[in-house]
Order: C-alpha cells, then structure tokens, then sequence
C-alpha cells in the first residue's frame, strides 16, 4: 500500500469520525507510522498539516449542517468542538462571519468554501441509467434516487464495496453519437468481478474543489441539496475562485455513508 492509498484511507477514516477526538499521534500509529513521518506524508499528499485539515474538514461539515437545519449548538458538537465558543473563533476565522450569520444568510442561497484536494485514479462498477428525454443534467444531479436497482442482488453489490470507500454518481458524456447516460455506483478495488446488468468505469486523477452537500433528513431534501450545490458552484463560485473546470478530468457526486460531497475538477486560471 502506497502513500497516496494510505492517506486517501486516512481522509476517508477523519470523515468518518468528525464527531470524536482525533489526535494525529493517533493516526500515524493506526497507518503504521512514525509520528514525524506521519506528518510529514500527510503534508505532503494532501497539501496541507494534519490539524489545519481536521479543523477544516470539522468546520466544512459544521457549515453544511447549519444550512442543513442545526442550532449552531449542533453543528458544533457533531463536529467534535467542545464548547460553543471555541467554534463560533474557528468559525469566524475561517468563514468571516459568525455561524449565527451564515445561518442567517442562508435563505436559499448556499455560501460554500470547498477544499481543493488532489485525488488518485480510481475504478467505480456501477449502473448505467439513460433518461427518457433531453435533460439539463445540472439540475438532475442525484439523477440515481428513486431508480430501481433490483436487477443486481444484494449480495453481488455488496461483493463490489470497499471498506470506507463510497460509491459515485456522475453524468458520462458519451462519444459522438453515443448516448447522455448517469452512472451509479461503487469505488471498486479493480475490475475482477462486474456483475450483469453493470459496468465499470476509470476515473482519471486530478485536483478537485470538494463541496460538502448539506445534510438531509429525506431523499426529497438530498436531492434539492444537491441541486442546490450544482447551481452554486457553476452560477457563482466559479467566477471569483481563480480555477477554472478541468474539462480532461471528471466530475462527479461522492456519497459516504450519511455524508454527500461534489467533486468538480479544476486547473488554476
């Protein structure tokens, strides 16, 4: 196992437990490393320190969770900050304005600070769903919900599944006179066992802006999340980010667990 597979395994296992205490000492003995060697592969992979992104990673999942519905209490607890006044510093600091404001402003329209991270190559197994007319696929993100997925067992699905991996859902926009189709499906270890009625795809690496979709207590409320999120991204943050879309690289929704994240691939400008 690989630096690179070691902290994606790494982010996936922080993700995972934002809640609780993480202490980096911690992390280096559960990955098999020194503590000083540690840190020096997190650096290095994911371009920033093991506590500026465990405070960046806490406070992105609080931010989503107040626009999700939260009391500023809430999010701060779910997302492992003691006391209500260390959070709304850390808060203020990160966002510049205060978590009762940005809950404020939130009135339909998301304020959202992604995190720019680079991302290996990966396989997904998936289904492959074609609309039944021309669709905008920005405003049919999570076009997977309320699709039937009977044709394959539960028991081969769960074949496919990794440990802390999640599975995708993206838009293939197909070769010249192939058709528009949405892909669902798992990160897969390789393409060894693809079961009937599925197929598999490669996703290239590339360097992503992360969003953390609000959390939803419906489908119908994930749904409106996502789309939110796509508009978001396409209608403002683009403009003033100093990226632009990598239109060689793939992007795609990431779902993990309750948690929802849009990976959009961009170049600097």
């Amino acid at each position: 196992m690989g630096y690179r597979e070691d902290m994606e395994n790494c982010r996936a296992y922080i993700d995972g437990h934002l809640a609780e205490e993480i202490a980096p000492q911690a992390l280096a003995e559960r990955y098999g490393y020194s503590f000083y060697h540690f840190c020096h592969v997190f650096r290095a992979v994911n371009g920033m320190a093991v506590c500026e992104y465990l405070r960046d990673r806490r406070l992105g999942r609080a931010a989503a969770e107040l626009l999700g519905g939260k009391s500023v209490t809430e999010a701060a607890l779910d997302c492992g900050f003691d006391t209500s006044s260390g959070f709304d510093r850390a808060f203020l600091r990160h966002f510049q304005m205060s978590p009762t404001e940005y809950k404020k402003r939130k009135g339909g329209y998301l304020i959202m600070k992604p995190e720019i991270r680079k991302f290996a190559s990966f396989t997904a197994v998936g289904y492959v769903l074609k609309p039944q007319k021309e669709i905008n696929i920005l405003e049919n993100g999570a076009y997977w919900l309320g699709k039937d997925f009977s044709a394959v067992s539960k028991e081969d699905y769960a074949k496919l599944c990794v440990p802390d991996h999640g599975e995708i859902g993206c838009w293939m926009h197909p070769d010249e006179g192939g058709e528009l189709y949405y892909f669902f499906g798992p990160m897969v270890r390789n393409r060894d066992f693809i079961p009937k009625g599925m197929e598999a795809i490669d996703v290239p690496a590339a360097e992503y802006a992360v969003f953390t979709v609000p959390k939803a207590d419906t489908k119908e409320q994930l749904h409106e999340n996502i789309q939110k999120t796509w508009k978001f991204i396409f209608s403002d943050w683009f403009d003033g980010s100093g990226y632009k879309f990598n239109h060689r690289a793939m992007d795609f929704e990431y779902y993990l667990r309750k948690d929802t994240f849009i990976y959009v691939p961009v170049v600097k400008k």
